[in-house]
């Protein structure tokens, strides 16, 4: 297993180009079936039941887990920086439990960390920067959940969901440690503390980001972009959520078997921006680079 690894890593780095154009088909994959998907889990759901549906579902999470634990572990033994890089899987492991307890209606939504374990650990190896790769893991994830609110839900009473966006970034995250014990990484050269924004931010994906950030700004400023819904409104072009919630914690027993919160569109992108500077420390301590097969 882990010389495969080591050799589809290696062949990534190699060919970008072709890297590039298997996450943009795998994107594709992942995103515009959801209806189909929706219907699939509906259909499970009325065969086995909502209960045994839920604790397959979880049981399958779980053994995911460990699985990918079971992989990492032997590799990560060998690494110098073997500390940090455990530190931050099980780091990783404790946001998504987070996340299930507060952010999650239903097992079926364990789906969101391995969809997006796939192409975390791809965009890994291929730009050896967890910022990087975790900023596309958020651009993608946001263009996933713009699909479903703006085509598949359309005229729904639902927000956008950076509660599912959350998710796909978490499952990146735990991508990116895992390619991380494949890689070859040292300590970083000690550099000064203004340094920092410009070693992590100033990378093409993390420069989209901003400029998407700073478009939507502009666009909130001006009014034509609303955080919540308004009917009274004729001004604005979109809304962010078409659906005000009444409370901090939200529960719909068609939605699953426990209360959520929904993040708002001012908590989502502040828990995703302080989430990627978590991340982002990795590249200010480490240096990676290619893998080395037997090292």
């Amino acid at each position: 297993m882990a010389t495969s690894i080591y050799r589809i890593f290696s062949w990534l780095r190699k060919h970008p180009g072709a890297g590039w154009t298997i996450l943009l088909l795998y994107a594709a994959m992942v995103t515009f079936p959801h209806e189909q998907v929706q219907t699939l889990v509906g259909n499970a759901a009325k065969l086995m039941g909502r209960a045994n549906l839920y604790r397959w579902a979880g049981v399958t999470g779980i053994a995911s887990a460990a699985a990918v634990t079971a992989v990492l572990l032997p590799e990560l033994r060998s690494r110098k920086q073997r500390r940090l890089i455990g530190a931050y899987l099980a780091g990783t492991f404790l946001l998504i439990f987070a996340a299930w307890s507060l952010l999650t209606a239903n097992n079926t939504e364990l789906a969101h960390y391995p969809q997006y374990f796939v192409p975390g650990a791809i965009l890994m190896a291929m730009t050896l920067s967890p910022v990087e790769s975790l900023v596309w893991i958020i651009i993608v994830g946001g263009l996933d959940e713009g699909y479903q609110y703006s085509v598949l839900h359309a005229g729904w009473a639902v927000p956008f969901d950076f509660n599912d966006v959350t998710m796909d970034f978490l499952g990146g995250a735990l991508g990116v440690v895992f390619a991380m014990a494949f890689l070859h990484c040292e300590a970083g050269v000690r550099r000064t503390p203004g340094g920092f924004f410009k070693t992590v931010f100033s990378k093409p994906g993390a420069a989209a980001l901003m400029a998407i950030l700073a478009a939507g700004t502009l666009l909130l400023a001006w009014g034509k972009m609303l955080l919540y819904k308004d009917d009274a409104n004729h001004f604005y072009w979109f809304a962010l959520s078409r659906l005000r919630p009444q409370a901090f914690w939200f529960f719909d027993v068609t939605w699953g078997p426990k209360t959520f919160h929904t993040l708002s569109p001012v908590e989502g992108p502040i828990l995703l921006l302080l989430a990627l500077a978590l991340y982002g420390l990795l590249d200010w301590k480490l240096v990676f680079s290619a893998p080395r097969e037997g090292e």
